[in-house]
């Protein structure tokens, strides 16, 4: 039995019992209802009175409960909208973190190479210091001066290898530190999608049910 249908019967219980109480107070062959009917006609007035009062409270009481019994289920939606809300919200960042985690991986990328050139510079910077072939290049230019040229043609290359190791240097820290961003970034995508997947799932299984 619903809890509109209780609350009816208990309207009719208490009209009824009201009923039956004055009957017996104003029933002809009843000594206390001949007393009443001589000398109590105002008191069951009042008592007709109050039992009408009580009856209007529990009309307006059942009223209440009446619409919000037939009224739409407004607790289940609000339950579903923080639920589509979270997910929303779960999704937002997982997109962000997904986003950012391509353009470290880009820069990391971009770093790498860098890293790569400045190696290979430095590999070629040794082969062109090795006296035979500072010879063989002042050779190529024949002068007189080759010993002055020699000398220069050396700090030359000198001076650019520290510069390419300074280059590779920050550039090798740069990609350590880089490469950690990377990791830590790739690990949060993959929390947002532990916690996200499982309650998409549960909605679609609300929306189509397996048989």
């Amino acid at each position: 039995m619903s809890v509109l249908s209780k609350f009816m019967l208990l309207a009719v219980f208490f009209v009824f019992l009201g009923n039956s109480a004055v009957a017996q107070r104003t029933a002809p062959g009843n000594p206390a209802g001949q007393e009443q009917s001589a000398g109590s006609t105002d008191t069951v007035a009042s008592e007709l009175g109050l039992l009408r009062k009580s009856l209007q409270t529990l009309n307006s009481r059942l009223q209440a409960i009446s619409e919000e019994l037939l009224a739409p289920d407004s607790k289940g939606e609000k339950e579903q909208n923080e639920r589509l809300k979270k997910i929303s919200t779960n999704f937002d960042l997982l997109t962000r973190a997904e986003e950012r985690a391509e353009v470290l991986r880009k820069q990391l990328i971009e770093l790498i190479e860098k890293e790569t050139a400045y190696k290979i510079r430095l590999t070629q910077l040794e082969e062109d210091m090795r006296p035979e072939n500072i010879e063989r290049s002042m050779a190529v230019i024949g002068t007189t001066r080759t010993v002055e040229l020699r000398d220069t043609r050396r700090r030359a290359l000198e001076n650019e290898k520290r510069g390419v190791e300074n280059l590779l240097s920050i550039t090798s820290q740069s990609r350590i530190r880089l490469e950690d961003d990377v990791r830590q970034a790739d690990q949060m995508v993959s929390k947002l999608r532990q916690r996200l997947f499982p309650l998409i799932e549960k909605e679609i299984e609300k929306i189509t049910p397996e048989p």
